[in-house]
């Protein structure tokens, strides 16, 4: 088989291998002494004051309004809200991975010269090998593939209290999430989901959450 045409096959599996990453993982942390709703009004603020006037934040409280409202609290409005919400998110500068994968597919085949004896495998597995060749040096150029991409960080957190200045947090929840997008109103839909999956969850866990994706 020649290089070229083991260099075509390994890009069309790394293309199959892209498509399925079809999920949206993070870590969810969630403590809470929260009582069952019963209609409470909530506000949902910023914990950064200098974001109250931010199109960004408004955007992201609609979405957190939404999945209140299923599980049972109300909007205040212009009245005294029951409850404060307050939300936080940010996105760090990322952080650069280096990867080196083996590129040799092997297909049961062999090679041979006269001056070495024969080798042969037989692998549906990716793996690294080389072999003397008086045309190519020591080893195939193909054999290794180095690849390097940026990984973010994304963080929300969500924390509800009674509307008294003295009164103490009744649920605290943080979604934390690693991937290559750093463009948060892409991706807070997904964050939000994972914040309220099977809410308010299990006091003091942190879980696992996965979603599937609809492929585009």
């Amino acid at each position: 088989m020649s290089r070229l045409l083991k260099f075509i096959i390994v890009i069309g599996l790394v293309g199959i291998v892209s498509a399925c990453n079809s999920t949206f993982k993070s870590n969810v942390s969630r403590f809470h002494e929260l009582p069952k709703p019963q209609g409470e009004t909530v506000q949902i603020v910023p914990a950064d004051p200098a974001r109250s006037a931010s199109l960004e934040f408004a955007s992201y409280a609609n979405i957190v309004g939404s999945y209140l409202g299923q599980q049972g609290y109300r909007p205040a409005g212009d009245g005294k809200a029951d409850l404060i919400v307050e939300l936080d998110y940010a996105v760090d500068d990322g952080k650069v991975v280096v990867k080196s994968y083996p590129s040799h597919f092997s297909f049961g085949y062999g090679y041979y010269h006269p001056f070495y004896r024969p080798h042969y495998w037989y692998s549906p597995y990716w793996r690294y090998s080389g072999y003397y060749s008086p045309f190519w040096g020591s080893y195939d150029p193909f054999d290794r593939d180095v690849r390097s991409y940026v990984n973010y960080t994304r963080k929300l957190t969500m924390v509800i209290r009674p509307n008294n200045p003295e009164a103490k947090n009744i649920f605290e929840g943080t979604v934390e999430s690693v991937g290559r997008k750093k463009n948060l109103p892409e991706i807070m839909p997904l964050m939000v989901q994972a914040l309220f999956t099977n809410f308010p969850g299990v006091n003091g866990a942190t879980d696992r959450i996965v979603i599937e994706l609809d492929p585009k």
